[in-house]
């Protein structure tokens, strides 16, 4: 990865021999590789100016290592105490939401089988054998679905507020309404959803005065998906159920200004699932045990693009390296259980024009606790559909002005691909014959 800080041969020697280290530590903290870059370039822009002798690599390594942390603890402090005076302001809207907004949202959290033949034969009328064509399957399937969605649906009712008659519309079989389309497919950027967030704006920072550049940033509020598997799966219990956890513990900031800066000490714990607590470790531990997962555990940076393909145990996922495609490995690391992420630049001769995009991929094995989301902007400007690759295998692809996604499902991982345009030139121009073309560079076979 490049740096674009200007370094004098020393500085640069030390960051070529920390950086995967500073790196790491910055990941851990900020849960997602923009973020870290971010905190990377802080950390060594105070080494510069802090104009620091060391008396050896490990005293090198060990003020960088606290340094890192500390960077991260501050944004972070920065960005909980902003959003918890968002929310504040927020608790005090009334909302105004109609009962078939309410029991949409019910709908949608149903495991995906049932979803799919709930929406189709209430909310669009489609009648069941109508269903059965478009899902492949027998009649009497479609028939068995609706009877046991509508019964889940009955149970989880009670757990919400009382909907009256649009819920017990939808139990009895008679609501047909018109509303907002939803993806039907096999899964969709809702079946990923776990809700919402206000993080700050940090694209107007250049824009702002220096003297206000870091107290009056603004905001603005964005949709999160995990990485780890669609709704209804125990990995995407545990994520949504951390999420709840982490967004209600210690929001005031007091306990970990309490604990202070540098490492509480917590082994990977600490670096996998930011816990600074025994309270959050035990949380851990807790959402393993309730839904049958793994920690993770082991985190290893690759040190090329074969060495993350042979430690993941997997193929060739970039399998068009020569002809009119260049792939550019840019980083990645993984662990113990194949759970990985990479980045890079992908540039191809499109069917139009001349294309280039830099991504991530991220790989979450089934069976692990990934508490790792992303930040997606807002769900509602995406528009999706399923496509089938030219190595025949079925993918979600997902598009908007400023972001693309494809998603795939293999029978022991989950995985993303984060599109992000050309960052060189900073723009983002992703057409859905572009998008196609991307999802037949990579081949999914290659990851089981």
């Amino acid at each position: 990865m490049n740096s674009p800080l200007i370094m004098d041969e020393e500085i640069a020697e030390i960051y070529n021999r920390q950086f995967n280290t500073v790196y790491r530590i910055c990941f851990s903290f900020m849960k997602n590789a923009e973020d870290a870059e971010d905190m990377v370039q802080e950390t060594f822009l105070k080494l510069i100016s802090s104009k620091k002798q060391f008396d050896s690599e490990e005293h090198e390594k060990a003020w960088l290592i606290v340094t890192a942390s500390n960077t991260c603890k501050d944004e972070l402090r920065r960005w909980k105490r902003r959003q918890e005076n968002i929310k504040s302001l927020f608790r005090q809207e009334n909302v105004v939401r109609t009962e078939e907004d309410r029991v949409l949202e019910w709908v949608m959290t149903l495991p995906v089988k049932y979803k799919q033949v709930i929406y189709l034969y209430y909310y669009e009328g489609y009648r069941t054998s109508e269903i059965a064509s478009m899902l492949h399957c027998s009649e009497s399937t479609v028939r068995n679905q609706l009877l046991r969605g509508r019964r889940i649906l009955k149970k989880n009712s009670v757990y919400h507020a009382k909907s009256g008659i649009v819920l017990a519309a939808v139990l009895s079989g008679s609501l047909l309404v018109a509303t907002t389309v939803y993806a039907i497919y096999a899964y969709g950027l809702r079946d990923v959803h776990l809700g919402k967030e206000i993080v700050l704006d940090l694209s107007t920072r250049d824009e702002l005065p220096e003297e206000v550049a870091e107290i009056d940033i603004p905001t603005k509020e964005v949709d999160i998906i995990t990485l780890g598997g669609i709704a209804g799966s125990p990995e995407y219990s545990a994520c949504s159920e951390w999420r709840a956890f982490f967004d209600g513990y210690d929001t005031d900031g007091a306990i970990l200004s309490e604990i202070g800066n540098g490492f509480a000490g917590l082994g990977e714990y600490e670096l996998v699932y930011g816990c600074y607590t025994q309270d959050m470790v035990d949380k851990v531990d807790e959402i393993c045990e309730k839904y049958e997962l793994s920690k993770l555990t082991g985190f290893y940076i690759a040190k090329d693009y074969d060495d993350l393909c042979r430690q993941a145990g997997i193929g060739d996922i970039c399998r068009s390296m020569g002809g009119n495609v260049r792939w550019e490995f840019g980083s990645g690391y993984l662990y113990d259980d194949g759970t990985f992420s990479m980045d890079g630049r992908v540039t191809w001769q499109g069917a139009s024009s001349l294309c280039v995009t830099d991504y991530q991929l991220e790989r979450t094995m089934k069976g692990s606790f990934n508490p790792v989301t992303l930040n997606v902007g807002r769900i509602e400007e995406y528009h999706e559909w399923e496509y089938s690759t030219r190595s025949g295998q079925t993918v979600l692809l997902a598009n908007s002005s400023l972001k693309a996604l494809i998603i795939a499902e293999r029978d022991n991982s989950f995985i993303i691909v984060n599109v992000l345009g050309d960052f060189f030139s900073d723009t983002f121009e992703m057409s859905d014959e572009m998008l196609e073309e991307l999802a037949d560079l990579f081949d999914f076979a290659a990851i089981p």
